[in-house]
């Protein structure tokens, strides 16, 4: 298997703790994900290491797509992350840090996952290029707009 990692950033002018906040609270998602998406708690209780999600969401052209997710770091307030298992891509790690840039916060999301050499070819060079760098820069963009216009 091949490991991939993909990462984006954006500047928020936004305050720390209600960017993590934000951020963590997976069933918040939606409002700034692109494509459409469904996250609920498996059940209630803080957010902590170990919670359980179930999503639905939008993957290309495939609607509904079902995932198991699990929070696997919870460093309030500067990292956050999660695992969601994909039917076809199996475990992708999505961990995001958030760092004090003065009046700023730098948010970074790293997503993680092994994939077939071959498959892992056609992500590198086709499927990420065309559908997962544009999908996560528009969700970036998103995000940076809701936060600002919440939290600033």
């Amino acid at each position: 298997m091949t490991t991939v990692i993909r990462t984006t950033q954006v500047l928020v002018r936004a305050p720390l703790q209600k960017v993590f906040d934000y951020v963590s609270d997976l069933t918040k998602h939606s409002e700034w994900s692109d494509g459409e998406l469904k996250i609920e708690a498996v059940a209630s209780g803080p957010i902590a290491v170990g919670k359980e999600y179930l999503s639905k969401g939008q993957v290309a052209v495939q609607k509904n797509r079902p995932n198991q997710l699990q929070v696997t770091e919870y460093a309030s307030p500067h990292k956050f992350g999660f695992v969601a298992n994909d039917p076809d891509f199996g475990n992708v790690s999505h961990v995001f840090t958030f760092t004090d840039q003065g009046k700023d916060m730098m948010i970074t999301r790293t997503v993680t996952l092994s994939l077939n050499p071959l498959v892992a070819l056609g992500f590198r060079f086709f499927i990420y290029p065309l559908i997962g760098r544009p999908s996560m820069n528009k969700a970036m963009a998103a995000l940076k707009t809701k936060l600002e216009r919440d939290f600033s």
